[in-house]
Parts: structure tokens; C-alpha cells; sequence
């Protein structure tokens, strides 16, 4: 342009608009006559004209320029793009990864010279049963215009109701009818649903992919970029969700093939190859490692199996530097030593692949050296170090259902000795290990039969994802050490499972992939498509622990059913209704406070008849927090003051104590602690605080630690809260604790070192194995009776066999409870509540692995030993007894039944007789003499001591405390010849 020239707008408006008729002439021709069909059916002429008028203005076909148009809502956003392959689909698609796309239609050109795709986002409105486009669809039904049988209308009229306005709005008869019959077939289906459907329309195929529960982001981009990599150029593309009565989300996708680009036969490779990976798109993580399918064609699912063995290789490796080993690292070992991770893949197929020809044996053999020829070539001492790690994950699995055909996820059962150079008597029974949707997770058991809690871990950011994986492995570890020391009361031996959440994952998701690939390898492969290195059925019991809900307990249960699994209603406690929920009886928080009791009279409180203070975390949401400020209301009234709690969500503190009636408010409505009405405090310096407002995390993260208080009960919380960074924080300025006496509610709040130290300054501490220990031991109660009873029969008797078990829950806690106390006076001050804890622990376990080693060598059938059979009847609840005493002998597994007798009398002994006494006893004479000869002498005592009470003597009572304490030691000596 020169300069001072005088541009007239008329002339260029001439000018623009004679281009722009020009180029519509030539468009609008073209695009009615080149867009499929099913476009114009599912756009109405307003939407025609918008996309023409974008596609003129943009120059899209003819510049190859790229358009965007978004609703003033900005629920929906329409790309407008040249033709281009998948790949181009998968980047617009990469775009929205954050955001949850509900539907999806998605359109080529005939002649591929453009790809219009539009994306609505969620949340959408389902359509309103009473407005028009539902009438409108519904009088189409009901005058037989829609191809249904007539019985399926009224579910068919169900289904419209979970669809969205959209979807109703460009209703399709014969789509409509499809998807309502694909719904139907994905009850109660977890796996996805894949089928190639031939020619149906003239030269066009169909592959749909449908599923429950889909994840709520990013999975159009996952398939999409299934598609892209298998070089199958996909036509049309349409993605539906909808919203059921029963909750579960339904995800619908249908894909086009013009069969003139693309002949994918049904019994071909090519689409068994692409069907694997579709199906495991629900359950996929983008991940890092995916560069190997893309660079070098590998499946998913072998992407999936070295991304769990990267997540292992960490869990190991993290210990010796933290800083050589991170996730990114170990990530860039793989990727850069590609040649051994073939070689490795090589391996792990010789090893696993259950249609392989040949001796595997051999064949084992030479792939292992293979990776140990690659594995010596790598210079690089990290890379080497992870890439051997890998390597050990895969031979020391026994068990994983890998090749399964279909799967929710990957587990593996490994063998203990992988922990080498550690110790065999410090290693677990057995480890299992998880891999699922931006999920990764353990379960370590330390006895062959085993329970424990499942918990999650849930992470919000990158950075706090890698400091919980940095010790995952670590703390379900000591999780399960613990819940070992703390099973001493019951047949099962002590385990838990850990599932760590990336910021990307869905809890729901997560669980079911673990609990749903731990059956595959739990109920037994009539296929042969699992190649076992175990031999052997293992038995495994679970239960409830962090952010797992009632209805995860459910789909537990129901899931164990459906699998197959020989105990299903033993699988998983806490089952609301047919369970014993922990929350709602306050089972665990009734041991704690009975050992607060006895804590404080050895600090010199009677509860009963003096006032005490009491600071907790936990908030008056949490299971246990909150039970135990309910307790300590019904056991002491206004003696027990509740000086400070804290949850998750913020803190309340008032040195007078926290108000009862708005404690139990807060309780009785799920509350927060940040929600305690301020008008309710009353104390000097009183305050709530929220941890969203200013200063307020700080003031909850510290609370627990600067309020003085006679008890600290932490109730919630994560592991080593207080750990050898910050132990030094819960003492006084002048070096005395803030508390006098804790009782760990919570497991491993405080870390064995961080403890030791608070012991050192004066601290009672009362560990988590002993204070803790009724919840596990009700869970143990609700799995005797699952095993001999269906779900009728014992919600018969659930009301009176509660009530037995919360009086058999309080009595196993007094009695440890006091010896502990007992001992610690008579050790004079040179040995711990918690080295005492630990010592009973370990002695209980000692006793009762030996004498379950005895009665398994000796006993064919309980029911054919009296003794044996006292024992069990003496264990368990009176109802069940009076009601079903014969199932017990007759249907209690045998393994159970022997473990519960050595349980029950080992942990009686010591309980009644101190330490030492019974461990001598053995060592000396044959156990089983020892036990019967106890469990006789004892019956013979109690007699004795009724009969005193009985007889009228002044000194009757005085008599009757002296033979309960040393008859039955007397007697039993004497019976044994020692005395």
C-alpha cells in the first residue's frame, strides 16, 4: 500500500464478499454432496450453516487452515481441520485431556480433504422426561415406529431417561436401539465390550467399544491413539455417555471403517491385536513409556507390564539415593537400554506365556542368560542397577495374570525371597503387587492365612505422588509387621494392602482394577491361562481401612461372589448390613478407650471419679476419632475434657474442653472440625481454625503437638506424623512432654524411633499393635462367622451376636491392658509399655505358631477331639454357639480352626500368667500337654472360685483374687510334675 493512499471500505467490502460467493459457490456444492450421511441427520440446519460459514471464512479445505468454534458457555468447542490421519485427531484430543468429554462426533470427508469434529463437555443436562424432544421420541415408540419388541419398551423408555438432552435432541431410532441393547448386556460387567461388526452400512464397518464406569478423562484420546499407531484410519466417530438409575455410567463409542482403506476380518491378527488394546484403554495410564508403542509397535498391555515393573524397581531402589532413583530416571534407564527390555520381554513370555510351545524350562533357561549377556553390556551403574531390578521382578514372580484375556488390571504374586539379604524371619509370608490406572499397590501379608485392612492413598500433585511412592513399599510393610503383632488374638496372621493414587486416578476405578486382578489369581484358572510357580490355593482376607467406602465394600464382596472366590462373604468385613461396620460400633475405638482407661490409672487419674484432659487428631467424621469421643461422653460425662481435635479440614482447641453437645453434633452429621460453632467455646485462647484460611493448615498441623493435655489419642492421620524431623515439637519448653500418656489409635502415626525418643522424655506410649488391636479383631469375628453362615442366618442373629462381641472386644483389651501395666510397674522403670507390647506380641505368635505346627501334625479332625471342640465353642459368641455350635466343628475350614485354637489359648496363657511363664513351660515339656494340661487346670480353678464365693467366708473374696492369680500356674506345675 502506498502511503497516503485512501482505502474505501465499500470497495473492500465488494471485494471480500465477491471472494467469499465465490468460494461458497464452490463449498456448499461440495460439502452436501462429500459429508457423510449420518452428519446431516445429527446437525440441524443452523449448525450446516455455521460450520459452512466457518469453513469459507477459514479457508480450511482450501488453505489448509485449522478453525475453532466455541460456545458462549463453553460447553461445547467444534475443530474444524484439514484432512488429516489419526494422529492429527489424537493432538486435538490432546488438547482437552483435562477436561471430561461426554459426547463426541466426529466426521471425515469423503474425499479426506477435511475432519470436522465436535466435543461436548461435561457436566451435560439428561433430557427432562416431560419436555418435547422426550414426548416427541416417546409417541414415536409407543406407535411401534422404533424397532422394539413390546416388552422392551418400558426399559428402553428408562434408558432415553439416562441419556442427555443432545442425545434426545437428534434421536436415531436404530443408534438409539443399539445402544439400549448394548447397555443391557454391560450389567454387572466390569470388562469392556469389543466387537467388529461387518458391513453395517454399504462399505462401511463398525467397531464399538463400550463399557461401565468409564474414566471421566481422556479415553477418546487413548483409543484414538490405539487407532494411530495401528495405521487404521477411522471414518466417523461417535461417543455417547449415559447416567443409569443404578449410578454406574455408561460410555458408548462406535468407529467406522470405510472398508476401501481399511479390511479388518473378524479372525485376523490385525484386529485381535487392536481389540487387546482397545479393551485395555480403561485401565491404561499415559505414561512415558508409551514412546515403545509408538517408536517401536509395541501393545499396550506390554507397556502396561514395564510401567509396573519401573513402579517396582523404584519402590527398591529409592532406599539406597533418592536422588539417583526418581521416577524420571528410572524411565529414561528404560527407554535408553531398549535392547534389554526386549530381552526381558523375551524372558518374562518364556516364563509366563501359557500357549508357548516347547520346554519352558529350557527355554526359561536360555532367556535368562540372554538378559544377563545384555544386562553385563550396560555401562551405565543406574541404568544397570534399575534395568536389574526389572529383571528380579520378573523371576521372582510366581503368579500373574498377564495373559489372561481379560483383565482390570495387572498383579503379580511374588516370592518373599526377592527381600534377600534380608533375613528369612523378618521377610512376609507372600507380597502381591499391582498395577492399574494411575494406580500402583502392595499387599503383604506375614502368615499364610492372613487379614488386613485395604486403604488408599490419595495424592493431588506430581511432587506428592513421588513423596508416597518414594515409601509405598515401606509403609504397607510396616502396616503388615504391625497388624502381625497386633492379629495375636486371632487365627489370621497380620497383612494390609496400600493403593497409591496419582493426581490423575479415580479411587473407584483403582480399587476395583486391584481387587478384580488379586482374584485372578486368587480363584483358581480352570484354563490353564495363568502359569503357576506357587502350587497352591492361598486363602486371603480383607477389610476396610482409609477412604475405602461402604459401597466399595460392596462391589468387594459382590465381585468375590460373582469370581468365584470359595469364601466370598469372608473376602471382605465391614459389609453394611450383613457386615459389622466399624464406624457404626465404634469397634476399634472401644479397645482404645479401655486402654486409656488403665493408662491413666497408672498415671495416677481415676476417670471414673476425676476429671482428665484428652487432645486427639481425627476429626468427628473419622471412625475412630469420632468413637472415641463418643466413649469417652458415655464412660466419664464431663470428667473426660476434650481439649483439642483436628482432622483434614482444620482444627478446634478450648483448654476448658470442646463442648460435648457440639461435639456430637458435629458427629451425628459427618461434620468437620472446622465446623465446631465457635459461639460453643469457652476457654481462655480457644479457637477454630480451617485449614483453607490463612494460617490455618499451620495451626492443624502443629495442634497435636503444642496443646497440653494428660492423654494424646491420635485417632487419623498419616504414617510417622511425628518421626525423627519433628518429635522434639511435642515437648515443653523445659523439656517435658505435652502429654503424660498416647495411646495410638491411628497405626504408625509416630514412627518406632520418634516413640523411642517420647519414651526417653517421659512419655507412656501404648502402640498402635495393643491399643488399636479390636478392630481387626471384630473383622476376624465377622469373617468366623461369613465361613459357616449364609447372609439370612446371621442377620438372624447379627443384634445379640454384636453385643457378645463388643463385651468379648472390651474383655481381650483389659487383659492385655492390665498385664501391660502390671509388667511395666514390675519392670521399675527400665523397660517400655511399648517394648512390653511388642515382647507379648512377639511371645503370643511364637506360642501360637508352635502350637498350630503341633495340632497340624496331629489332628486329622477336630470334631473328633472334645478338647478341641471346648476351645472353639469356648471363642466364640454364645449366640452362634446356641444357635450353629455344630457348624463350627462341622464347616469351619480346618486350617481356621486349628490356627483359632492355637490363637485363642496361646494368647490366653499369656494374657492370664504374664511373660515368660508359658514360653519356659514349653521349652521343658511337649506343648500340647502343656496347653491341655493349662486349659483343664484353669476349668478347675474356676470352680474352685465359685465355690468360695459361694461359701459364706469371711475372707471369701480376698480367697477367690488369690486363686484366680497363682491357681491355675499351681496347678498346671503340678499336673506337669514340676512341682
Amino acid at each position: 500500500m502506498q502511503e497516503n493512499e485512501i482505502v474505501d471500505p465499500s470497495d473492500i467490502l465488494e471485494q471480500v464478499t465477491e471472494r467469499l460467493n465465490e468460494s461458497a459457490k464452490r463449498l456448499v456444492p461440495w460439502f452436501y454432496g462429500d459429508m457423510p450421511e449420518y452428519y446431516f441427520r445429527t446437525h440441524d440446519r443452523e449448525e450446516q450453516i455455521k460450520h459452512l460459514i466457518a469453513l469459507v471464512s477459514g479457508m480450511v479445505r482450501e488453505e489448509r487452515q485449522s478453525m475453532v468454534l466455541n460456545s458462549p458457555c463453553g460447553t461445547m468447542v467444534t475443530h474444524i481441520s484439514p484432512g488429516e490421519d489419526m494422529q492429527g485427531l489424537a493432538e486435538v484430543l490432546g488438547k482437552y485431556l483435562d477436561r471430561e468429554i461426554r459426547i463426541a462426533r466426529i466426521y471425515s470427508s469423503r474425499d479426506d480433504s477435511i475432519r470436522l469434529d465436535t466435543f461436548l463437555f461435561g457436566p451435560q443436562p439428561l433430557c427432562a422426561v416431560d419436555g418435547a424432544p422426550m414426548r416427541d421420541v416417546l409417541s414415536r415408540v409407543r406407535g411401534g415406529d422404533v424397532p422394539l419388541d413390546a416388552e422392551e419398551t418400558p426399559a428402553f423408555e428408562r434408558f432415553l431417561a439416562s441419556a442427555t438432552e443432545d442425545y434426545v435432541e437428534k434421536f436415531e431410532s436404530g443408534r438409539a436401539v443399539r445402544h439400549f441393547r448394548t447397555c443391557g448386556c454391560l450389567k454387572n460387567r466390569e470388562r469392556v465390550l469389543a466387537e467388529l461388526e461387518p458391513e453395517v452400512h454399504p462399505g462401511f464397518d463398525r467397531i464399538s467399544v463400550a463399557m461401565t464406569d468409564p474414566p471421566r478423562k481422556g479415553l477418546l484420546y487413548r483409543m484414538v491413539k490405539v487407532f494411530a499407531r495401528e495405521g487404521i484410519p477411522v471414518d466417523r466417530i461417535y461417543s455417547d455417555r449415559f447416567e443409569p438409575e443404578d449410578g454406574r455410567t455408561i460410555a458408548i463409542m462406535s468407529f467406522y471403517l470405510d472398508r476401501t482403506r481399511v479390511d479388518l476380518p473378524g479372525d485376523h491378527e490385525r484386529w485381535q491385536r487392536l481389540k487387546r488394546q482397545l479393551v485395555l484403554t480403561k485401565w491404561f495410564a499415559l505414561h512415558g513409556l508409551e514412546a515403545l508403542a509408538e517408536e517401536d509397535g509395541w501393545e499396550l498391555g506390554q507397556v502396561m507390564l514395564f510401567q509396573a515393573a519401573c513402579e517396582f524397581a523404584h519402590q527398591f531402589l529409592i532406599r539406597r539415593d533418592i536422588h539417583a532413583y526418581t521416577s524420571t530416571r528410572i524411565l529414561r534407564a528404560a527407554l535408553k537400554n531398549r535392547g534389554v527390555l526386549d530381552a526381558l520381554m523375551e524372558y518374562f513370555d518364556a516364563r509366563f506365556n501359557p500357549g508357548r510351545d516347547g520346554d519352558r524350562k529350557i527355554a526359561v533357561a536360555r532367556k535368562r542368560e540372554a538378559v544377563r549377556e545384555v544386562l553385563a553390556d550396560v555401562d551405565d551403574p543406574i541404568h544397570r542397577d534399575v534395568l536389574t531390578y526389572m529383571y528380579k521382578f520378573f523371576r521372582f514372580t510366581l503368579r500373574t495374570n498377564y495373559y489372561l484375556d481379560h483383565k482390570l488390571g495387572l498383579s503379580f504374586r511374588l516370592d518373599p525371597i526377592i527381600l534377600a539379604p534380608l533375613p528369612p524371619k523378618d521377610r512376609p509370608f507372600g507380597i502381591y503387587c499391582f498395577h492399574g490406572p494411575y494406580s500402583f499397590a502392595f499387599q503383604v501379608r506375614y502368615r499364610d492365612m492372613a487379614r488386613g485392612g485395604v486403604r488408599v492413598v490419595r495424592t493431588w500433585s506430581q511432587e506428592h505422588f513421588e513423596v508416597e511412592s518414594n515409601r509405598l513399599f515401606d509403609e504397607v510393610t510396616k502396616l503388615a509387621r504391625a497388624q502381625q503383632f497386633k492379629n495375636k488374638d486371632i487365627p489370621e496372621g497380620g497383612s494390609k494392602a496400600v493403593i497409591l493414587l496419582g493426581p490423575e486416578a479415580e479411587i473407584d476405578l483403582a480399587v476395583r482394577s486391584m481387587v478384580d486382578s488379586f482374584l485372578d489369581l486368587l480363584v483358581p484358572d480352570g484354563d490353564g491361562a495363568i502359569v503357576d510357580y506357587l502350587g497352591r490355593e492361598e486363602l486371603i482376607f480383607l477389610g476396610p481401612d482409609e477412604n475405602i467406602t461402604p459401597e466399595h465394600i460392596l462391589w468387594i464382596a459382590a465381585r468375590a461372589e460373582m469370581r468365584g472366590y470359595k469364601w466370598p462373604s469372608a473376602f471382605m468385613s465391614s459389609k453394611p448390613g450383613a457386615g459389622i461396620a466399624h464406624k457404626e460400633y465404634g469397634v476399634t475405638s472401644e479397645g482404645v478407650i479401655v486402654f486409656a482407661d488403665e493408662l491413666l490409672r497408672t498415671l495416677g487419674i481415676d476417670p471414673k471419679t476425676q476429671p482428665f484432659t484428652v487432645k486427639l487428631t481425627g476429626g468427628p467424621a473419622g471412625d475412630v476419632a469420632s468413637n472415641v469421643m463418643k466413649i469417652l461422653m458415655r464412660e466419664y460425662g464431663d470428667n473426660a475434657r476434650i481439649v483439642a481435635m483436628s482432622d483434614g479440614h482444620g482444627a478446634a482447641h478450648d483448654p476448658d474442653g470442646l463442648d460435648h453437645a457440639e461435639l456430637l453434633r458435629l458427629i451425628e452429621s459427618g461434620l468437620r472440625a472446622s465446623d465446631f460453632d465457635r459461639a460453643r467455646l469457652t476457654g481462655e485462647g480457644a479457637f477454630v481454625a480451617s485449614a483453607e484460611e490463612p494460617g490455618g493448615l499451620r495451626v492443624r498441623n502443629e495442634l497435636h503437638n503444642t496443646v497440653l493435655a494428660d492423654l494424646f489419642i491420635p485417632s487419623g492421620g498419616r504414617p510417622d506424623t511425628i518421626n525423627m524431623t519433628n518429635w522434639r515439637q511435642f515437648l515443653r519448653r523445659d523439656g517435658t512432654p505435652s502429654a503424660r500418656g498416647i495411646v495410638e489409635g491411628a497405626n504408625i502415626f509416630i514412627s518406632a524411633e520418634a516413640r523411642h525418643e517420647l519414651e526417653l522424655s517421659g512419655v507412656f506410649v501404648v502402640p498402635g499393635p495393643s491399643a488399636n488391636k479390636t478392630g481387626v479383631i471384630c473383622s476376624s469375628y465377622e469373617i468366623l462367622a461369613g465361613l459357616i453362615l449364609n447372609t439370612e442366618e446371621f442377620l438372624g442373629i447379627k443384634d445379640d451376636y454384636v453385643r457378645q462381641l463388643l463385651d468379648i472386644l472390651r474383655a481381650r483389651a483389659r487383659a492385655e491392658a492390665r498385664l501391660l501395666m502390671r509388667e511395666f510397674k514390675l519392670a521399675g522403670g527400665k523397660r517400655t509399655i511399648t517394648e512390653l507390647s511388642y515382647e507379648l506380641s512377639e511371645s503370643i505368635n511364637s506360642l501360637g505358631d508352635h502350637v498350630a505346627g503341633i495340632l497340624e501334625s496331629t489332628v486329622d479332625r477336630v470334631a473328633d477331639d472334645p478338647h478341641l471342640c471346648d476351645v472353639l465353642h469356648a471363642y466364640c459368641p454364645a449366640v452362634l454357639v446356641e444357635r450353629y455350635g455344630d457348624r463350627v466343628i462341622d464347616r469351619l475350614p480346618r486350617p481356621h480352626q486349628l490356627a483359632l485354637v492355637a490363637a485363642f489359648v496361646s494368647a490366653k496363657m499369656l494374657y492370664a500368667e504374664g511373660l515368660g511363664w508359658a514360653d519356659r513351660l514349653v521349652s521343658i515339656r511337649d506343648v500340647r500337654e502343656v496347653v491341655f494340661s493349662y486349659l483343664e487346670e484353669e476349668k478347675r480353678v474356676a470352680a474352685l472360685v465359685a465355690e468360695v464365693r459361694a461359701c459364706g467366708l469371711d475372707q471369701a473374696e480376698v480367697i477367690a483374687e488369690i486363686l484366680d492369680y497363682a491357681g491355675r500356674k499351681h496347678l498346671t506345675l503340678h499336673r506337669l510334675g514340676l512341682e
